[in-house]
């Protein structure tokens, strides 16, 4: 199912300020689909959506900055400096009217890139989105210090001893164990690299965790909504534990929206169940 449809594709690279922001495209006819990923994935987790909906869409999945093929730098990890770079990818692209699909943390920068660009984005649909970085990030810590001593790096890791090591993460771990075969090919073939001592690492840098920019993000999904005028799909768990608070929240203050809840089912639904969300955007995007 891959080498066809993967041979066609293309890296195009966008400059933003001496650093680069890479953008894998899938080709095709019809209007660009914009796909954005969420934290510590790359624009390759989007494959398999994007093998089923290349003949529909001109599709374009962007790695954010320190993710995937785009420059890891110190300062910039921040969602107003993700959506910039999101604006510059529309702009040096030119894209034209287009669509945009984006998962978790992916979501408050392109919901600000679609506030912003309500003239060229058609539709949008967020899937099981981050909605508020200051409660995210801060969970109610009002001291900054104490914020920053608490806050260590323990829990994000991106390097294994083996490739098995990696296999036997993916497999066991809750959030990771119920992606597709195909999904995980993907993941193994094209989202790490082999280092020369065996070991494994993931595409992504330490340094998108910075722990300053961290504490001053305070972009809210909620504040940007009245601004996002567009068809807007919110795609959740049915268990979701804020469905009824700031999901519900958030779709009511969007102009025009939906809400959809999936059963059984995990966060990262686009890996689980590439076929259901492909034709959700297909449907939604029609």
């Amino acid at each position: 199912m891959n080498s066809n449809a993967d041979s066609q594709r293309t890296s195009r690279f966008v400059e933003v300020n001496g650093s680069f922001i890479h953008v894998l495209d899938w080709g095709g006819v019809g209007q660009p689909l914009l796909l954005v990923h969420g934290a510590m994935r790359t624009s390759r987790s989007w494959n398999a959506v994007a093998r089923r909906l290349r003949h529909d869409f001109r599709v374009m999945a962007v790695d954010i900055r320190g993710h995937g093929d785009s420059s890891p730098t110190v300062a910039g990890n921040d969602t107003t400096s993700r959506m910039e770079d999101i604006m510059e990818v529309s702009k040096q692209l030119e894209l034209g009217p287009h669509f945009v699909m984006a998962h978790s943390l992916g979501a408050i920068p392109s919901g600000m890139y679609c506030a912003r660009s309500t003239n060229l984005v058609k539709g949008l649909i967020l899937i099981e989105p981050m909605i508020d970085m200051n409660i995210f990030w801060k969970r109610g810590e009002t001291s900054k210090s104490k914020w920053m001593a608490k806050a260590p790096m323990s829990g994000r890791r991106n390097s294994w001893d083996s490739m098995e090591e990696l296999i036997s993460r993916i497999k066991k771990n809750d959030a990771t164990k119920n992606w597709t075969d195909e999904v995980l090919d993907d993941v193994l073939r094209e989202e790490i690299r082999v280092l020369q001592d065996g070991r494994v690492e993931v595409k992504w840098d330490r340094s998108i965790y910075n722990l300053e920019e961290m504490w001053n993000d305070n972009n809210s999904l909620i504040d940007e909504a009245p601004f996002i005028t567009m068809p807007v799909l919110i795609v959740v768990r049915k268990d979701h534990q804020q469905l009824g608070t700031t999901i519900k929240r958030l779709v009511n203050a969007l102009p025009n929206s939906e809400l959809r809840t999936v059963d059984r089912i995990g966060h990262s639904m686009y890996m689980e169940d590439p076929d259901m969300v492909a034709k959700t955007a297909k449907d939604w995007f029609a």
